[in-house]
């Protein structure tokens, strides 16, 4: 469940990296940052005139991550105050995540889920350098301000994404480069994130 700020709930795949990256039967906190480009909603009134999109070029990007064999679990969260649940399988070469969240303030009645599932393939290129490649499809969420009798009242829209990414990893340090199409509109955009991993043993 997603606690709002003024801006409302956000949400965006999580790393890839990260994800491939718990080591078996430890947990990792992972943090790190996404900046983002392109054809954001903001400003642009597209629901009607009191409302204004306010998705925000950057997010901190939280998460606790737990592997069980080749079972992920964990939770991530964006700037601290929205909330999915992570699951997936991953192995040497493949993984497979989900995430999934809610929101409590939507606007025009949208169903408040957001989430999405995740295709990730690394290549080791030494025993501490990774490359990988990611495909997602999503429901991502942002800020909006309703505005309501001129009063802010922040509330939460979604859109559907799908998108292609590629990442570098040295030991728990990752950068990632991630492209994201909308489908519901024609919009762009482009992601660039850099996590680090903090793992049980320290």
């Amino acid at each position: 469940m997603c606690s709002l700020l003024l801006a409302g709930c956000s949400s965006h795949p999580p790393s890839a990296a990260q994800f491939m990256n718990v080591k078996e039967d430890e947990g990792d906190i992972v943090v790190g940052g996404t900046a983002k480009i392109g054809d954001l909603h903001r400003g642009k009134n597209r629901l009607q005139s009191d409302y204004s999109d306010v998705e925000l070029f950057g997010d901190l990007d939280v998460s606790l991550l737990f592997r069980y064999s080749h079972l992920v679990l964990g939770l991530y969260s964006e700037n601290l105050y929205s909330i999915s649940g992570l699951a997936g399988s991953r192995w040497e070469y493949v993984g497979v995540q989900g995430w999934f969240g809610m929101s409590v303030l939507v606007v025009d009645k949208q169903v408040p889920i957001y989430g999405g599932l995740m295709l990730i393939e690394e290549y080791p290129v030494s025993k501490n350098l990774r490359v990988g490649l990611s495909e997602h499809i999503s429901r991502n969420a942002h800020g909006v301000d309703k505005n309501e009798a001129g009063l802010g009242s922040p509330a939460t829209g979604f859109y559907h994404e799908f998108g292609t990414g590629i990442y570098l990893a040295y030991k728990a340090f990752s950068v990632e480069l991630r492209y994201g199409r909308e489908i519901d509109e024609p919009r762009n955009r482009f992601y660039f994130m850099v996590n680090y991993g903090f793992d049980s043993d320290g």
